[in-house]
């Protein structure tokens, strides 16, 4: 896809992420959970699987303020008449500077006139150990820091 933003379904994928990401950046939880379906499913870069608003809450509730992200949509598809799915690549970034790639699919599903997250799932990209990347661990534990 040369411009992948440029088809509809893209563009919903890019309404809801930038609305995540205003909320991830101001470490906002109550904003983020009512992006997600009450039912959603949600595999975060912690090993934990997570089902419904109350335990996303919970992982985003427990992420350190200061982390900052950006995304990218690589990929955007309409599976049914209510339902997108795709690709984003985002890129976590912490106060010091030291990021934390991840490739993240989603699915959303419309809900009347407004698109909620109904599945999401982080993947980290591993590159191997670079100075100025974090690692899952850092992600989860910010006090993990150095410690290899």
């Amino acid at each position: 896809m040369s411009n992948p933003a440029a088809t509809p379904h893209a563009r919903v994928l890019a309404e809801s992420l930038a609305a995540w990401q205003l909320a991830f950046d101001r470490h906002r939880p109550q904003d983020m959970v009512g992006l997600f379906s009450r039912d959603a499913l949600f595999q975060g870069l912690s090993p934990t699987l997570l089902t419904g608003r109350e335990e996303i809450f919970g992982y985003y509730d427990a992420l350190p303020p200061g982390i900052t992200a950006t995304f990218q949509i690589v990929q955007a598809r309409q599976l049914a008449q209510h339902l997108v799915c795709g690709f984003a690549a985002v890129h976590f970034i912490y106060p010091d500077g030291s990021t934390v790639p991840v490739q993240l699919s989603l699915v959303l599903h419309r809900d009347g006139q407004t698109w909620f997250i109904a599945q999401y799932h982080a993947s980290t990209i591993s590159r191997g150990k670079q100075p100025g990347t974090a690692t899952l661990a850092t992600m989860m534990n910010p006090f993990a820091a150095g410690e290899d």
